[in-house]
């Protein structure tokens, strides 16, 4: 059934017409050669009936009379019929009165092919109302089933005849569906390999398959109106994305100007201002005997400097920001550079044990210093969050095109909020881990530096225990 199913439709068709058509001539001629050997048969048992009542009746006299001679010389005119072998007049007692056996022998079997091989017919023979004997006579079947034999070939040739005469019509008739069929077939290939929408399929008829042509090609009409509109739409698209690609490109460098300016700005303004402060926190120390204000100098020194810092911070941001994007770019072996950093953080890092996984031959188009900043500040971040005597688990490994580089640690569970932690100037750090000089930079140009390759990176928290995954996603080359 499977290979039937597998076949093309004009061979289906034509199986199917062949089939219905000779199963139909089979049970036509099987019929005809039924009813035909009924009737030959129930023809040969009407003679014979015939012929005994006939001689049964010329042998009444014979009968009555002992007369032997003339009841043989009735059962001998049987010779003229080949089919006879064997007639016996018997008198009302059952005794044999005369008989009579063909020539050419009697019956060498009882069957013929799994049928009867003789017909046998009895007939009382009557005088005057009494029964004075009685004539049977038996027939083979041998001129029945040679004119059976000749019928059943006669008929197998006109099966063949008919069926040479269907496989030529069927064979015709067939490209009436199966050639419509093989056009949309043919079409579909065209579009789905060359992605051709103009492609039409000439309609023929006005019934299904007319029907399915003509939405075949209303839905090509539809699709290629839609084509030429999301052209149209797609370059539309293009000149606006162009046009605001330009536009935030300019306004970035109008904003990163901006802080550059004020950042210089501030530097100036407030270094002219603290150096009263400073002078004057100098002499209050000097000439004051009162220890109880040393705390009150400090605290002021302190936020000085706090200020100072975060006018730097200001300044080395908006200066990265501008620059990373304006990067060399060259042919990079991420698995070499996270090996040669991996010596580097063992060294560093004595206290804090390392698990590294990475699959090697993974290059990326980047720029080595920012790649290395990248995976600095992400293992930074790892070892400060880390709980003690855990490992930083360091893997490197590729995904279809994409090269996915993962930093691991356990240690406090990631707020809810956890995508601001890749925002400038945002600390998420916990009481544990605050420090004063934490400024949200570090997460920051990893975000930058994963962007400004065409990446991405994610968090997300550890799936058995607290800690969390940095991800950060990288094109391969």
């Amino acid at each position: 059934m499977r290979a039937f199913v597998s076949l093309p439709i004009k061979h289906k068709l034509m199986f199917i017409i062949m089939l219905t058509s000779s199963v139909a001539v089979l049970f036509m001629a099987i019929a005809s050669l039924i009813d035909e050997a009924v009737k030959e048969r129930q023809s040969i048992r009407n003679q014979l009936e015939t012929l005994a009542q006939i001689i049964g009746s010329r042998s009444t006299g014979a009968l009555t009379f002992d007369d032997r001679r003339t009841a043989e010389e009735s059962l001998n005119a049987l010779s003229v019929k080949s089919n006879i072998v064997h007639a016996v007049i018997q008198r009302a007692n059952d005794g044999v009165f005369v008989e009579y056996r063909s020539p050419k022998g009697g019956l060498d079997a009882s069957s013929y092919w799994g049928f009867a091989h003789k017909i046998e017919v009895s007939k009382d023979i009557v005088l005057d109302g009494e029964r004075i004997g009685r004539i049977r006579i038996v027939s083979n079947m041998d001129d029945f089933y040679s004119n059976l034999v000749d019928q059943l070939i006669g008929t197998l040739i006109i099966m063949m005849s008919c069926f040479g005469v269907s496989f030529v019509i069927a064979s015709r008739l067939q490209k009436v569906i199966s050639d419509p069929i093989s056009h949309l077939r043919k079409a579909m290939n065209t579009v789905s390999t060359h992605q051709d929408y103009s492609v039409r399929v000439a309609g023929r008829a006005d019934d299904e398959l007319g029907a399915l042509t003509d939405g075949f090609n209303h839905m090509l009409q539809q699709i290629q109106i839609r084509d030429a509109e999301l052209a149209s739409y797609r370059a539309n698209l293009e000149a606006e994305i162009a046009a605001r690609t330009k536009e935030l490109a300019q306004a970035t460098r109008k904003r990163i100007s901006w802080l550059q300016t004020l950042a210089r700005f501030l530097r100036h303004e407030l270094k002219n201002a603290t150096v009263g402060v400073r002078t004057s926190l100098e002499l209050i120390e000097r000439r004051t005997q009162d220890r109880s204000i040393d705390a009150y100098i400090q605290r002021a020194r302190k936020s000085m400097g706090f200020m100072n810092t975060l006018l730097e911070s200001v300044g080395d941001a908006s200066s990265l920001e501008a620059s990373i994007y304006q990067d060399a770019r060259s042919p990079l072996d991420l698995s070499e550079l996270i090996s040669t950093c991996m010596e580097e953080y063992r060294s560093s890092y004595s206290t804090n044990g390392f698990v590294v996984k990475c699959v090697a031959g993974i290059a990326i188009l980047g720029n080595e210093d920012r790649v290395r900043q990248m995976v600095d500040k992400l293992v930074s971040n790892a070892i400060d969050h880390s709980k003690p005597e855990t490992p930083i688990i360091i893997s490197l490994e590729k995904r279809e095109n994409q090269a996915i580089l993962s930093i691991v640690n356990e240690g406090a569970k990631l707020p809810e909020d956890k995508e601001r932690m890749f925002e400038l100037f945002v600390s998420m750090r916990d009481s544990k881990h605050r420090r004063t000089d934490n400024l949200g930079l570090g997460l920051y140009i990893v975000k930058l530096v994963a962007e400004s390759h065409g990446g991405q990176i994610e968090v997300r928290d550890l799936e058995d225990k607290e800690g969390a995954i940095f991800s950060v996603t990288l094109p391969i080359i």
